[in-house]
């Protein structure tokens, strides 16, 4: 019995304090009308023991409704999260397909400019990347209807990225102009100048290097490099880059030597175009 009086005493003396003034409030209306001593007590400890229930009751209320505020306020943060999640899901999705389609456009409008050559959009399928993320080489797929041969050159509406060095089927890996192996015949645009671009055998730089004789006038900054199609790989007319610091030049043997910034990034295409032959059955993979 104490054991039990123990574990339960707070409802115990709860109970007795509201049940006290009960009994003194029923003797106290037998008696004469009038505030009493009795009155005054039986008063004083009721109202002491409301006061306490209500706080009581009050902050177990207070506590039960902050709880489920709080339960309901968790749900709709992880709704709102989730939704959060899949808006910026589907707004990257619609970046990445208006940029592919805005490649895709320029593409196309590459082939319209150059109605002289056989071209077919290709895909960037692979990159392979050198320790300081520059691009080594990409390997570009054609629609399955169509077949990638070697010394197809590869050009977007930005200028030439490179030529195919190995073809399977559809697929083919492209030589960049970084490559140490490349050689483009190539010109200054409005000048009549004739040079040779070699890439520098480093993929981490950015810049091939132009050759050009030394009885050439020197060329100034930012003067364009384009294919002269007179290797019979590369068709006329592509953009390849840019002089840059021309008093850097170097003179080695019986040329001059500038440094060109390429005009494509490999690294930041998703999509080119395969020349596939040249319709006027001049330079090119066809005309050869």
């Amino acid at each position: 019995m104490r054991d039990w009086i123990a574990r339960h005493r707070f409802p115990i003396v709860v109970t007795l304090l509201l049940l006290l003034p009960l009994p003194l409030m029923y003797i106290h209306g037998r008696q004469d009308s009038g505030t009493s001593p009795a009155q005054r007590v039986t008063v004083g400890v009721a109202g002491v023991a409301q006061r306490g229930m209500g706080a009581i009751v009050g902050g177990l209320g207070s506590i039960f409704s902050d709880y489920v505020l709080l339960v309901n306020l968790h749900e709709d943060n992880q709704r709102l999260v989730a939704d959060n999640e899949r808006l910026m899901g589907e707004a990257l999705t619609a970046k990445r397909l208006a940029v592919e389609n805005a490649e895709l456009r320029r593409l196309l409008g590459l082939a319209e400019a150059r109605k002289d050559l056989e071209m077919a959009p290709a895909r960037v399928v692979a990159r392979e990347l050198t320790p300081l993320y520059r691009v080594a080489r990409v390997s570009v797929e054609l629609p399955e209807d169509r077949t990638v041969a070697q010394d197809m050159a590869v050009v977007t509406p930005l200028g030439l990225v490179g030529r195919v060095v190995q073809a399977a089927g559809s697929v083919g890996d492209v030589m960049l102009l970084t490559d140490g192996r490349s050689r483009v015949a190539a010109e200054v645009l409005g000048r009549g100048i004739l040079g040779m671009i070699s890439g520098p055998g480093r993929p981490d730089e950015m810049h091939v290097r132009l050759q050009v004789g030394l009885s050439e006038a020197p060329l100034e900054e930012g003067a364009v490099i384009m294919t002269s199609g007179h290797d019979q790989v590369f068709p006329r007319g592509v953009e390849i880059g840019y002089v840059t610091n021309p008093s850097g030049r170097r003179q080695g043997g019986a040329y001059v030597e500038y440094d060109v910034t390429l005009s494509v990034n490999p690294g930041a295409i998703s999509h080119a175009m395969v020349v596939l032959r040249n319709r006027r059955g001049g330079p090119g993979p066809a005309g050869r």
